[in-house]
């Protein structure tokens, strides 16, 4: 949903973890991220538990802030509040838009590589994005393995590389870092603890990553 950022003039550096601190880098974002994706009422331990961040208080105080600005729906049962999104609200398609916006990113990714003239034997994500442990400072890390016998200095390969670094940088703020390799690069043993972490970790943007198993001492030794 391009038009999301465009409204917010977004232009700083993305936070996986934490979507909505594009636009607050308070608590408000965590309990609008986790309540933007379900429809199930949570309380707000439910809350804290999922957001990862923060203490059950503070939690509770952004819930009931955004409640009282009706942003949030909140009702009582028992002892606790139960708190949803409220999806009546104007805001709510900009928040949703907002939570989502780490698989926003994947889908463009997925969609670039799908149209690559020469298309990669495997792109993959890796690193702490795709761990989960990112932080706004955080590279977009990429492996991309090319097809045995493709020219890594032919001009569409090389166009197509500088390409998608360019353009994940331009949607995420966060400086994109691909890491290339040809199939018969990765039999090599110094190359080992790289692909360790994107067999473990790594989310698939092209290809699978049993491909990456079957060309690599890495999978045949686990």
């Amino acid at each position: 949903m391009p038009s999301i950022l465009a409204r917010i003039g977004y232009n700083g550096r993305m936070h996986f973890g934490r979507p909505l601190e594009a636009l607050t880098p308070t608590l408000d974002g965590d309990v609008l991220s986790v309540l933007a994706r379900t429809d199930t009422e949570m309380t707000g331990r439910e809350i804290q538990r999922l957001a990862g961040h923060g203490s059950h208080q503070g939690i509770r105080n952004a819930a009931d802030r955004l409640a009282e600005q009706g942003v949030v729906l909140r009702r009582p049962a028992g002892s606790a509040n139960l708190y949803k999104l409220n999806r009546d609200h104007v805001a709510a398609p900009w928040i949703e838009g907002l939570a989502a916006l780490p698989e926003q990113v994947l889908e463009r990714l997925r969609s670039a590589i799908g149209a690559w003239t020469q298309p990669p034997t495997l792109a993959v994500l890796f690193g702490s994005v795709a761990t989960g442990l990112s932080t706004p400072a955080s590279d977009l890390d990429l492996l991309i393995v090319r097809p045995a016998g493709c020219d890594p200095d032919e001009p569409t390969w090389r166009e197509q590389i500088s390409s998608l670094e360019e353009q994940a940088t331009a949607w995420t703020g966060n400086d994109a870092r691909i890491i290339e390799y040809d199939e018969e690069d990765l039999a090599g043993d110094e190359t080992e603890p790289l692909l360790r972490d994107a067999l473990r970790d790594g989310i698939e943007l092209h290809g699978s990553l049993r491909t990456l198993r079957r060309l690599t001492r890495v999978g045949s030794a686990q």
